[in-house]
Formats: structure tokens, C-alpha cells, sequence
């Protein structure tokens, strides 16, 4: 069995390149009815829930004009809601609505739904408006913001917001003009402001960069185009990407798991370069169960989002099995384990093109959560050929012989004949697209129990890593192909010996060495007769080994063992794990040799 994660599938995705020829002079009426569609629905639900109804009337203030606006212009405005007065200034959270760059949100009040939501928390939301593209091209909408934000750092107390926790945010094209107001400082600088004031900024599926070298949709490229022009380097200075720096304030960026495309990738590499810069108070996570539009439903409890974001302003913690995972994916971004140490032989080292096997293979990892593999632009892997690696090794350090033992960071084992594995080209992957520590991908579990008749606490979470894994470049047969599924292989994870490691198992009859090998992969974690390995767990907070071991078959009390062949089903969910059914007809003659060899031990022992 394999312990997997729950989640959940977004359900209201739009595809946007499936509408890729469509003519640009119908984009924004196209844009309009993604909206509509897309977002009502939410608002129905939102406005029909118990919380909407238990809500507190805001004091809004409407159209509050920026410096220098055309008296009257409601496009060069925000609106402010105020929670009622509680004898505490609340925060300020200011809204930049999407639309990219060429809608207003007047119409469909995804601004006021955010606002409606986070009043009934306390918190003091501003929305701003900004002139529209294609007539008003970039930097108008930009430097509408600034002076937006500027505008609210002065009036604090006028409004009676807390100057100290002033919160920049925006969705989708707003999420762009957020990033960009609060990383290029000639914007608040014309206003005599800087982004010192913001306590933070928060991007729900943002754009960072108007250059891409991955993939988006017909429809991005024609906003951009209308709002930013053709000139790259226009275009490189409009992107939050070309100005990140380690002093920004810190970032929360959200994603969700049904984004348009090209967007997961977008906020992977911000982050990313955000991070490489030095900057350290920033957090990036997807959001599971929801699209595009659903992100913005901070009205939702079950909405991650809105967890997220009464966190990131202080309001309310994380509870604590979500602060957990946030903590997990904060502590694997420097892991316990590496895969640096294999580019220190750089002869070795080849690129490759990332293709659909790849890909399958990487998916092994993620389970349920395959969707965050769209974060990655998936162009290229990179590999050393495991034999170069392993002939380039000491002797002491690489063993002697035709048989290859290799271990992974949960001591799971694999066992391959040399002279079977070369024709198909084996490689160790080391690298994926930019990044080079594989372990810092990967996803957390967190299973109900160590063992199915034993109580006891639940496990803490724990790390499934990608880390290095062996991969064939030629497609192997199946009992290599299923083999390959091993991964979280370090620079000591390899071994030649010159005695077959599965010999004790030669003698069983094909169907039940299948199983215990590569069908079902029994020895790579459990022993038998013998033979195999004794796994345990990574945990997600240090990295250590932890308790669940897979035991010997022969040690699981004979119930245990008959239920765990004959009864899956109830023992995967007695412990939250996911099927390795036995193929039928096998799993009585397994069974048996379980316990045949169970009673040999004892007779032997006696």
C-alpha cells in the first residue's frame, strides 16, 4: 500500500486556449462573458450563505478621486469600506480588480465581494479603479495604482485605518499592477511614497512576466499586447519579474489548482527569483479545488485562500494542521538532502527534452496532487548515465560487481542486473528545468496510523521528495518500467555487489516472484524469506527517519497478514493509504508463502 493525499479537482476551469483563432476585436466581449459565466456563480453562493447573511454593514465611502483626476472621472477613484468602530484601527487592505488590463470590475463586483467578506473580519478594504486598455495604454493603469496607494498612506488617519498594516493586493492583471507598484519604486517615488509603507502584498494569480518563454493563451497575448505594445524591452520593464529585489515587502502569492495557462508557472518563477534575490518573507502556495475565479471567494471557510490571507494580515491563525504543511513547505525549500553534490561531475551532465513518459514518470510522486507539476515549464530534465557515475566512483564507495543495489532517503531498496538495465539507457535525473536540488520538489501525507493493529497517536507529516531518480531513455520492458518508480536518491544511494540480491527468491514460482518484486514491489520496502529492505518515513519537519517501518512480512500476526491480502480495502482506509492490490489468483499462494516462511523461522528459532 501507498499512503496518498486527499484533494480535490477544480471544477469550473476555462480553457482558454481551446478558443485560440478567436479575433481580437472580439476579446473584450469575450472577456466579459468569461467573467459572467465564471464568477456569478460564486457570488450566487456567496450571497445565499449563512455568513453573507450574518454580515455587518461596511461604511463605504464611494469614488474618492485621486490627486490630479478630472473631477468626476470614476475610473481614476476607489471606493472604501470601513468595518464598524471597534476602538482599534483595523488594517488596510487595497484591491486591484483583473480583467487584464482591459475590464472594469464595476459590472461584475468581484472587488465587492472581497470587500463584503473581509469587513465582516475587521479589516478595512480599499478598491481601486484604474483607466482601461486599449484606450489608456501602460503605464496608466500602473501609475493609477501608485496614486491610489499613495492616496491611502496620507489619509490613514483621516479614514482611521492602521497606517503600520497597510496590505497591497490585486487579482490576475491586478495582481500584476500590485507586484509591479510595490517593486518598481519610480511609481510611488512621483508620489513622494515607497513600498516601506506596505505591510505586504498579496498577488492572487497574478502575471509577472509579460515576456514568457513557456506557454499562455492566445487571449494573454493579445491583452498584453493592447495594454504593453511589442517592444521587449517595454515589456521587460513593465514585468514585476525585472524588479525584484531582497527588500520588497514581504509577498504572499496565490495560485489556484485549476489556473488558465501559463500562470503556475509565472508565479513559480517570481517566486523563485524573489528568493534568489534574498528576499525571505514570502510564501507561495496552490490553492486545491479551485480555478481562476473561485480563488476569490474569501467569503468560503473551506476556501485555502481565505486561511491564507487572515494569516498572512495577522487576523487569524492558520489552524494547525494547515500551519503544519505551510511550515513543510517553508522548511523544504533548503531540505535535509541534495542532489547538488552530482554536479560536481559535470562531464557527465546532459540535457534532455522533457516528453510525456517523463512526465508520467514524475507524476508517480505526485498522486493526487499532479496538478502542481503545471508549476513547471517541463522543457527540459537534466542526467548523468548511471553507469559513467558509478565507474567514476572509488571502489570503496562504488562496490564491485554485476548487481546494483540502490537506496533511497526512505531506505527503500531496488535490485537490477547491470547487463539487463544498460540496452535501455539508464540515467540518475538530477535537475528539472532551472532547478538542481530536486529534492526541494515534491509534495507532504500524513497517514491515520503507523499500523493497522496498533493505537497509538497519529504520524506527524511527512516528505515525499522527488529527489534524484533513475530514469531509462529508452523505453524499457515492463518489469523495468515498473521498477523505475523509485526516486529520493542521494550521491550514496548506489551500490554494486557481485551476488545476486533476489537469488533467495529464484526458487518461488514466476507469478508469485512477480509480485514480490516488481508487480507489487514487496522487497523494495518489506523482506521476505530474506530478502529485501526495512522502509520507514521521512518526516516533514526534520528529514529523520520515523516510525511504520515495513516489516518483515513474516512479522505481521497472522490476522494482520490475512487481512492485509484479503482485505485491502478496509486496511488502506484504517490507515490512509492508497490500494497495491495483488493480481487475482496470486494472493492466495502469497499468503501462503508468507506463512510457510513464518513457520520455518519459528522452527529454526526453537
Amino acid at each position: 500500500m501507498t499512503l496518498t493525499e486527499s484533494s480535490g479537482l477544480g471544477k469550473n476551469r476555462i480553457d482558454l486556449n481551446s478558443l485560440k483563432g478567436r479575433r481580437s476585436t472580439d476579446l473584450v466581449s469575450f472577456f466579459k462573458f468569461v467573467f459572467v459565466v465564471a464568477f456569478v456563480a460564486g457570488l450566487v453562493e456567496l450571497a445565499s450563505s449563512p455568513l453573507h447573511a450574518a454580515s455587518i454593514a461596511p461604511t463605504v465611502i464611494r469614488e474618492i478621486q485621486y490627486p490630479g483626476a478630472a473631477k468626476g472621472d470614476p475610473r481614476r477613484s476607489l471606493d472604501l469600506y470601513l468595518p464598524p468602530d471597534t476602538g482599534r484601527k483595523p488594517p488596510l487592505l487595497i484591491f486591484v480588480h483583473g480583467g487584464f488590463w482591459l475590464l472594469s470590475d464595476d459590472q461584475y463586483r468581484i472587488g465587492p465581494a472581497v470587500a463584503d467578506a473581509l469587513v465582516r473580519e475587521g479589516v478595512a478594504v480599499a478598491l481601486v479603479r484604474y483607466r482601461l486598455a486599449p484606450e489608456h495604454r501602460h503605464p496608466t493603469q500602473a501609475e493609477d495604482v501608485a496614486a491610489a496607494v499613495a492616496l491611502l498612506i496620507r489619509e490613514a488617519n483621516r479614514y482611521g485605518y492602521d497606517r503600520e498594516r497597510i496590505y497591497l493586493s490585486g487579482h490576475s492583471a491586478g495582481g500584476h499592477l500590485a507586484a509591479l507598484v510595490a517593486l518598481d519604486s519610480r511609481y510611488l517615488g512621483k508620489h513622494q511614497a515607497t513600498s516601506k509603507s506596505l505591510a505586504g502584498v498579496i498577488s492572487f494569480s497574478g502575471v509577472y512576466d509579460l515576456q514568457p518563454s513557456w506557454s499562455i493563451s492566445e487571449n494573454q497575448k493579445i491583452a498584453t499586447q493592447k495594454t504593453f505594445g511589442t517592444d521587449p524591452a517595454a515589456l521587460k520593464r513593465a514585468s514585476p519579474l525585472t524588479h525584484v529585489r531582497a527588500d520588497a515587502p514581504p509577498f504572499l502569492i496565490l495560485t489556484s489548482q485549476s489556473e488558465f495557462t501559463g500562470f503556475l508557472v509565472d508565479a513559480k518563477r517570481f517566486f523563485d527569483s524573489l528568493e534568489a534575490k534574498g528576499h525571505s518573507r514570502l510564501d507561495r502556495w496552490i490553492v486545491s479545488e479551485r480555478d481562476h475565479f473561485s480563488l476569490m471567494r474569501l467569503g468560503d471557510p473551506d476556501n485555502d485562500a481565505r486561511l491564507l490571507l487572515l494569516d498572512f494580515l495577522k487576523l487569524a491563525p492558520m489552524p494547525p494542521e494547515s500551519a503544519i504543511l505551510v511550515e513543510a513547505k517553508r522548511r523544504w525549500r533548503d531540505p535535509p538532502f541534495s542532489t547538488l553534490p552530482f554536479w560536481r561531475h559535470e562531464k557527465w551532465i546532459r540535457s534532455y527534452r522533457v516528453d510525456g513518459r517523463f512526465v508520467a514518470r514524475m507524476a508517480l510522486v505526485y498522486e493526487s496532487l499532479r496538478y502542481e507539476l503545471q508549476e513547471w515549464p517541463l522543457e527540459t530534465f537534466h542526467a548523468i548515465d548511471l553507469f559513467s557515475y558509478m565507474d567514476s566512483l572509488p571502489p570503496e564507495k562504488r562496490g564491485e560487481g554485476g548487481y546494483l543495489i540502490t537506496t533511497n532517503v526512505r531506505n527503500e531498496k531496488q535490485f537490477w542486473k547491470r547487463g539487463q538495465i544498460v540496452p535501455y539507457k539508464p540515467v540518475i535525473v538530477i535537475g528539472l528545468d532551472g532547478e538542481k536540488n530536486l529534492f526541494r520538489v515534491g509534495v507532504f501525507y500524513r497517514g491515520n496510523r503507523q499500523y493497522t493493529w496498533k493505537d497509538g497517536p497519529q504520524p506527524p507529516l511527512m516528505s515525499r521528495p522527488l529527489g534524484a531518480f533513475i530514469y531509462f531513455l529508452k523505453e524499457p520492458p515492463e518489469e523495468l518500467r515498473l521498477q523505475a518508480a523509485q526516486n529520493a536518491l542521494t550521491e550514496n544511494s548506489f551500490k554494486l555487489v557481485a551476488d545476486d540480491p533476489l537469488a533467495g527468491l529464484k526458487d518461488l514460482r514466476r507469478d508469485l516472484y512477480e509480485t514480490v518484486t516488481f508487480a507489487n514491489g514487496c522487497v523494495f520496502c518489506h523482506s521476505v524469506s530474506g530478502v529485501g529492505s526495512r522502509s520507514h518515513h521521512v518526516t516533514a519537519a526534520t528529514g529523520a527517519p520515523h516510525g511504520g517501518f515495513a516489516l518483515p512480512l513474516e512479522s505481521y500476526p497472522p490476522g494482520v497478514w490475512k487481512s492485509f491480502i484479503f482485505d485491502q480495502q478496509a486496511v488502506a482506509r484504517k490507515i490512509g493509504a492508497s490500494l497495491n492490490p495483488v493480481a487475482e489468483g496470486t494472493g492466495q499462494a502469497l499468503y501462503e508463502l508468507v506463512n510457510r516462511s513464518r513457520q520455518a523461522q519459528k522452527h529454526r528459532r526453537e
